[in-house]
């Protein structure tokens, strides 16, 4: 697939964007809607996400997942009603690459993570591939040629025999100034509503601009090696000088500085998954040696401690990020993971609802919290919590799939069928959900009020794989 990027980057835009035109207009509707009729986008993203799990590694971290989750559901806030149940995923590549597909499924390399200066700047391109996606560019961009799903595997997953075909025939039906001159109007298009919806959301849109030209400075310096990025989202001064002008309409002041960031946090967990601890661990105790008074360093020193199982040197950190910024982003919501794999429940529990306290709609705190109550033998409360995460988080498939578990332990078993069956859909493994949700609906009895609505979604996806 890289080869092919690097021979063909124009053509490549051109098949990304025709490759979705199955759109057809309907009533916008509130996400995760329990009803599963597909327009014909979210079809396409649904059946491409299966695929990619085939073909694509997916990072597993669960500070990833909902580091990279929280941004785009802060952005979509903004947005007023959304059609699709959107989707992120971070995928384990060095290139410097996002992509979005039709739908509302939003892909982010790991390459790019890493290259961002600032959660800010990766609110940009989330914004950006999020109005790629609620615009229908890639119908717009197609007009009257239609491609099957086939053209879109065979583009960004390197699928041979017929996507690649179709990806050719494509190809050769489009004019390829006439789309070069639409594919400029729709960049614009998503830097100005994309730079103004991560502003309503409380980003800093100078980021926008500062990104943009990172990737300009990449161009001009690397002009054979060019990131991905630039491939499918086409850079020109023009692209730049919109994004000043949307800057200055918006008349930023200073007051979106001073934050924390945590997106240093996130690259660190990208190294570890990688496999760098051996790497990563002297680079910062360097760094805490020049800087004794410096929290955020002692909290990444803990992480990498306690990633490689060092618990001792971990708590060490962790305690003394804590006692010199009290405040820091997750510092205890680290602090209560790391006293509950101590067995330190009691100092775990404090910690964890602290941290609750300072953010009592982050859904990781109560994953904590159930992981706590289940070590502690509360299965009960374990499930208390894994239903406020999920409540919380309704898209995330991990609090389902923990409070099915659960549910089972204590013997509810129409409940631990039902939530396994919402995590395995969650996961597009719809022949898995159908299996849970009839044993559950087997317990709740078809006629009982539980049991007539889990029937009704049970015909309406047995409908869906027809």
């Amino acid at each position: 697939m890289r080869q092919r990027v690097l021979l063909l980057p124009v053509l490549l835009f051109l098949l990304f964007l025709p490759a979705c035109s199955f759109y057809r207009p309907q009533t916008e509707k509130a996400s995760f809607s329990l009803s599963y009729k597909e327009d014909e986008e979210t079809k396409i993203s649904r059946e491409f996400r299966l695929e990619a799990k085939k073909k694509l590694k997916f990072v597993r971290n669960l500070e990833v997942d909902r580091y990279v989750d929280q941004i785009g559901r802060r952005i979509l806030a903004t947005m007023g009603p959304l059609q699709f149940d959107y989707r992120f995923f971070v995928i384990e590549d060095p290139e410097l690459n996002a992509f979005a597909v039709p739908g509302g499924s939003i892909y982010i390399q790991t390459g790019l993570i890493d290259r961002v200066h600032s959660t800010d700047e990766l609110a940009a391109v989330l914004g950006h591939e999020l109005i790629h996606v609620k615009g229908h560019h890639m119908v717009r961009m197609s007009g009257p040629d239609w491609l099957s799903l086939a053209g879109l595997l065979g583009v960004f997953l390197g699928g041979g025999g017929a996507g690649s075909q179709a990806a050719g025939a494509i190809g050769q039906a489009l004019s390829l100034t006439r789309q070069l001159a639409y594919a400029r109007q729709l960049e614009q298009e998503a830097d100005t509503l994309g730079i103004k919806y991560m502003t309503a959301a409380g980003y800093d849109p100078r980021a926008a601009v500062a990104f943009l030209k990172t990737m300009d400075q990449e161009r001009i310096l690397n002009p054979v090696d060019v990131p991905p990025y630039l491939m499918t989202h086409p850079l020109s001064q023009e692209r730049i000088n919109n994004a000043e002008l949307v800057l200055r309409s918006l008349r930023v002041s200073d007051r979106q500085t001073g934050r924390e960031d945590p997106i240093k946090k996130i690259q660190l967990w990208l190294r570890l998954e990688g496999d760098e601890t051996a790497t990563v661990i002297p680079q910062l105790e360097l760094q805490v040696k020049r800087e004794q008074s410096n929290a955020e360093s002692r909290q990444l020193l803990a992480i990498a401690y306690q990633q490689k199982g060092d618990l001792e040197k971990a708590r060490l950190n962790y305690e003394t990020a804590r006692n010199l910024d009290p405040m820091r982003p997750g510092i205890d919501r680290d602090l209560g993971r790391l006293y509950t794999q101590m067995g330190e429940l009691r100092l775990a529990r404090e910690a964890l609802g602290r941290s609750i306290n300072l953010e009592p709609k982050e859904a990781l705190n109560y994953l904590y919290l159930g992981e706590l109550e289940e070590k502690g033998a509360d299965l009960r409360a374990a499930a208390g919590a894994y239903l406020n995460a999920h409540n919380l988080a309704p898209l995330w498939p991990e609090p389902p799939q923990r409070l099915g578990t659960v549910y089972g332990k204590i013997d509810r078993l129409g409940d631990a069928y039902y939530y396994l069956g919402r995590s395995a859909l969650l996961q597009d493994d719809a022949e898995r959900a159908i299996l849970q949700w009839e044993r559950a609906l087997k317990i709740f009895g078809d006629k009982s009020p539980r049991g007539q609505a889990l029937k009704a979604e049970l015909d309406s996806l047995r409908e869906r794989g027809r």
